[in-house]
């Protein structure tokens, strides 16, 4: 019996399967965090662009704009999800939307800093507004907009660009981030871009 109990334990055939399934798990878990941890990267350097290209493109526009996902900023809006390519744009909520809530805000010597309007419904998926504290907040940080501009005042594009997004594991840990970028732009000749209806 002691003999055959040795051999047992010296026999050393298999361990290479055994240490192989033991490593296996933790290889894979660390291939998927590399990948996903560069998604997300990724992802959000494209939502940076994102933003800061719809903002340069309603600033560039001397004769103001239109709302509604029919309307300019509706088409600056489908820029925008071309610009997020290859990651999924399409739905109108939860993982893959993408949305963006574009103002202008101008200061006014004789009435403050008064957001213009905002357009939060010209993409497919509608954005959270920003608001008159949000964008008066954003607006008046130092290097947006100068609290001492003169009339007509100094104008600013706000666009803050929303885009929800999943990992590539969710099937087995539901899981997807909201990631937010704002950026600003000054139009071109420095008055007011203008938007008609539907921008409130």
């Amino acid at each position: 019996m002691m003999p055959r109990l040795c051999r047992f334990l010296k026999n050393t055939r298999g361990v290479a399967a055994i240490e192989f399934v033991l490593v296996l798990p933790l290889m894979l878990a660390l291939l998927f965090g590399i990948y996903e941890i560069g998604q997300i990267v990724r992802v959000n350097m494209l939502l940076s662009n994102t933003a800061s290209s719809m903002a340069d493109l309603i600033s560039q526009q001397s004769n103001g704009v239109t709302g509604g996902t029919s309307g300019v900023l509706g088409n600056f809006c489908k820029a925008g999800t071309l610009m997020m390519t290859p990651f999924p744009t399409g739905a109108t909520t939860g993982a893959g939307s993408l949305s963006a809530a574009m103002a202008s805000v101008t200061n006014y010597t004789s009435g403050g800093v008064t957001v213009n309007w905002e357009s939060d419904h010209s993409c497919a998926s509608t954005a959270t507004a920003l608001g008159n504290t949000t964008a008066h907040a954003l607006a008046t940080t130092p290097t947006n907009l100068l609290p001492t501009a003169g009339t007509p005042g100094d104008s600013v594009v706000i666009v803050r660009v929303t885009y929800q997004y999943s990992l590539l594991t969710s099937y087995l840990f539901p899981a997807s981030f909201t990631l937010v970028k704002t950026a600003f732009a000054r139009p071109r000749n420095n008055l007011p871009i203008t938007c008609t209806a539907p921008c409130s």
